[in-house]
């Protein structure tokens, strides 16, 4: 069994579905720990709570201003310090980034080498990746380049911004009248399946790192492997359908 904490900033939409896979058998062998979020009041505290998941709130530094560029690397630090104490105190194999709007420290990748994962709302990392390239900025990018297709891609994170080695990927069109918001869903639907399946590969021993450290070799398919995924992967996918059709009514 891995033990798994998540860093989150928002909605929680990623993590609910690592939370529904594991409730439905589908991720196995993962024991999800707790969730680290730097936004007061976030959704994402709020599904943690309701799955009996330890949920922490510590104040973070996206989208603040501390004077200067050090004061900000303190913060940050201090910051990473802690969530590092908590990843220590629950025993962590792997760390999860779930829609976090921090970099991370190099304290921190060092400490959790090629162990914690994270998800870029593109398929091409290098024309749609890198500092300052999230959420809305990543799909409003590919409409205005014209792209045909889009996607995500779930990387190790290590201390360069977006450039650890790449553990899978998932495409989809880009229709003509596409807008930002529009792409943006279609590519959420595809990460709610793929992350899930990147943290299996990493959690069944799967990825190999190359001596570089810079690219990673996946085996999806031996054993059948990746037909057993899909064969129960198809339990979340009823399950979002009936959600999909039978809403919540409260």
């Amino acid at each position: 069994m891995k033990n798994v904490l998540f860093l989150a900033s928002g909605r929680g939409s990623n993590f609910q579905s690592f939370v529904d896979h594991v409730r439905l058998g589908i991720l196995t062998d993962v024991a999800i720990k707790g969730v680290i979020c730097n936004h007061k009041g976030a959704s994402v505290l709020a599904r943690a709570r309701s799955a009996d998941i330890q949920a922490y709130e510590i104040d973070g530094v996206a989208g603040k201003s501390f004077g200067s560029a050090l004061r900000k690397d303190e913060a940050r630090l201090a910051f990473d310090n802690e969530c590092m104490s908590i990843a220590e105190t629950l025993g962590i194999d792997f760390v999860v980034l779930a829609g976090f709007d921090q970099i991370l420290s190099k304290c921190f990748t060092d400490r959790f080498p090629f162990r914690i994962l994270n998800i870029h709302p593109a398929y091409d990392m290098k024309r749609f990746g890198g500092k300052n390239m999230v959420g809305e900025k990543v799909h409003k990018a590919v409409i205005e380049d014209r792209t045909s297709y889009s996607g995500c891609t779930i990387h190790f994170v290590t201390s360069e911004v977006d450039g650890g080695p790449i553990l899978l990927k998932k495409s989809v069109d880009v229709l003509p009248n596409d807008s930002a918001d529009v792409l943006a869903a279609r590519v959420l639907e595809q990460e709610h399946l793929a992350y899930p399946e990147a943290l299996q590969l990493a959690v069944d021993n799967r990825v190999i790192i190359s001596e570089s450290g810079r690219r990673c070799y996946v085996d999806r398919y031996s054993d059948e492997w990746d037909l057993k995924w899909s064969n129960r992967q198809q339990e979340y996918i009823k399950f979002m359908r009936n959600l999909t059709l039978n809403p919540p009514t409260s």
